[in-house]
């Protein structure tokens, strides 16, 4: 795998279209899941009330939106607003696909493709069934803990 920093990380994921945080924090967690759960500099997760979180993921969606990488599409329920790419942001997430290798930029693509797929249950569901020890602590109901 290409060694690339959390910032890397995730503009690499929005450079595949827009994601709300909920889809970019589960689809972060299954590039780290996917990848053996050993990926260098990369985000840390806990079990949390929606499944792995790593808070270190708002920090970070913050600086990015300082820097005008990335913007919020308006929304009324602001956790639920999507990110996307600035035409910056597209600048330097291009250069970021250029360098990582194939394997990486083929793993970040069909997991955007995954999460953006997919509704808030059945995100969860898939999550909670790939990683249930990240389920732990979940406030939502699922198979795997009633």
């Amino acid at each position: 795998m290409t060694d690339l920093s959390k910032r890397d990380w995730l503009l690499l994921l929005l450079r595949q279209g827009a994601l709300d945080r909920i889809r970019l924090m589960k689809g972060l967690f299954l590039i780290w899941h996917r990848s053996g759960r050993n990926l260098k500099g990369f985000y840390e997760f806990t079990p949390y009330m929606y499944g792995p979180c790593s808070f270190d993921l708002y920090g970070e969606l913050e600086r990015l939106q300082h820097e005008h990488l990335v913007s919020q599409v308006p929304h009324t329920v602001a956790q639920w607003a999507s990110y996307h790419l600035t035409p910056r942001g597209e600048t330097e997430a291009s250069a970021i696909e250029k360098k990582a290798d194939e394997k990486t930029v083929e793993l970040v693509r069909s997991i955007a493709r995954e999460v953006a797929s997919l509704g808030f249950h059945g995100l969860l569901k898939k999550v909670y069934s790939e990683a249930p020890d990240f389920a732990s602590r979940t406030v939502v109901p699922w198979e795997g803990n009633q």
